[in-house]
């Protein structure tokens, strides 16, 4: 039996797989996300946490990158 990517529900290419999941995402909330980020990885590096303040560190320019490509590419626009 053959699957196809339409029986999955799957879509044709990148982009659209990024905005179908994207889309459900306010453009605020990827701005949020960045701050948590970095507030979260300030209180993990003062309770001497160093490690994981800076892999939680790094999530904030990964958030600003995700809202930044969603605005300028949206589909809807």
């Amino acid at each position: 039996m053959k699957i196809t990517k339409e029986k999955l529900g799957m879509a044709n290419n990148a982009p659209d797989q990024y905005f179908e999941v994207t889309n459900k995402v306010s453009e605020g909330a990827w701005y949020w996300a960045s701050l948590v980020s970095i507030v979260t990885s300030m209180i993990l590096f003062f309770g001497r946490k160093r490690q994981e303040s800076l892999f939680v560190g790094q999530w904030a320019p990964t958030f600003l990158l995700f809202g930044l490509f969603h605005k300028l590419l949206k589909p809807s626009h």
